[in-house]
């Protein structure tokens, strides 16, 4: 119970490694406020958290746009009084595809909800913090906004955006007592990555670039962010946690070389 009385909003957190994170603030006993642009979906994992003891509260909104963060942010603060926290979740990944091959509209929809809703979510509840006096936001990169990755370069470029950002909003803020710190996955065992689990071609080749050899798991991740929510964080500002098995220290292989692999083999194996 080390959140006990605080606040969390979390974007994305209608389904996927955010819903976990709701689960996982609710448990160490925060308010918890859900996020996503399905409302219905949202008030299910409310639903599921009755009984913990806290109160929490689902709010359906589009992180990329501006009049529905500003909206979301005036509706938890009315209920809840405050924003302690702020997880920055909310995030896409519609398209695996060859840099020439990216139209302008599919550009826009990652950029916008990855980089764009992040800095809209973390400027609105900024201005809370700036007044009751600090918080804590934690923004959720990407592994893959420090290497690159083959066919993700709108992913790979928002990820990095999120980084940096990170960092400029931290040493702006410091002196509001905002800390501001990033987690940057590898692949998890969770959330967007769950279409590719049952692609065992695409899993084997993932893990191989995986010092340790396997997925990473979704508490692992909830663990970090728990961390970064709570006190026992207080001096780290600005950073970026990178939790992905020791990857980033080996090139990896491309998505798209692991799909034309797979679909070589179901060719050849009818």
């Amino acid at each position: 119970m080390k959140l006990k009385g605080k606040v969390v909003l979390i974007t994305g957190s209608s389904r996927g490694i955010g819903k976990e994170f709701s689960m996982g603030f609710a448990k160490e006993g925060a308010d918890v406020i859900v996020n996503g642009r399905n409302l219905e979906k949202a008030k299910a994992v409310v639903k599921e958290m009755e009984g913990l003891g806290v109160k929490t509260m689902a709010i359906g909104a589009d992180v990329s746009s501006s009049h529905d963060v500003t909206r979301m942010v005036e509706e938890a603060v009315d209920s809840f009084g405050r924003i302690d926290i702020l997880v920055n979740n909310a995030g896409v990944n519609p398209f695996i595809l060859e840099a020439e091959k990216i139209k302008e509209e599919g550009w826009d929809q990652v950029l916008d909800v990855n980089l764009k809703g992040v800095f809209l979510c973390c400027q609105a509840v900024g201005k809370r913090m700036i007044q009751q006096g600090g918080g804590k936001i934690i923004n959720i990169s990407s592994a893959a906004g420090i290497l690159g990755e083959q066919g993700l370069l709108p992913y790979c470029v928002s990820k990095a955006g999120v980084m940096v950002l990170t960092r400029i909003l931290a040493y702006e803020w410091s002196r509001y007592n905002i800390l501001v710190n990033a987690i940057a996955p590898g692949f998890v065992a969770a959330g967007m990555n769950t279409p590719i689990l049952n692609k065992e071609i695409l899993v084997s080749g993932l893990t191989q670039q995986v010092p340790l050899k396997r997925l990473g798991k979704a508490e692992e991740i909830v663990n970090i962010v728990l961390f970064l929510a709570s006190e026992e964080s207080s001096y780290i500002n600005g950073t970026t946690i990178v939790a992905d098995g020791g990857m980033t220290g080996y090139h990896p292989v491309g998505f798209l070389d692991l799909i034309a692999e797979m679909m070589k083999k179901k060719s050849s194996n009818p």
